[in-house]
């Protein structure tokens, strides 16, 4: 969607929080779409970095779908 000038990027934010030997992540992915009037964001969690990215990945596709797929 990038790529088609859809939306003008995505922002990464992550936090760890739990003890050093057991942490859990939760990443933030905040969307601009050109057709919005503001950012779309998601969260996601998970027991790794790429987990959390991962699960704030497909929330804010999900989001970004319906929004973007409506006919215009």
């Amino acid at each position: 969607w990038t790529q088609q000038g859809r939306i003008d990027g995505v922002d990464w934010h992550l936090e760890a929080t739990g003890p050093s030997h057991a942490p859990a992540f939760t990443a933030t992915a905040t969307a601009r779409p050109a057709e919005s009037k503001g950012p779309i964001s998601a969260q996601g969690s998970g027991a790794s970095k790429a987990a959390a990215r991962a699960a704030a990945a497909t929330a804010l596709l999900t989001q970004l779908g319906s929004l973007l797929e409506r006919p215009r």
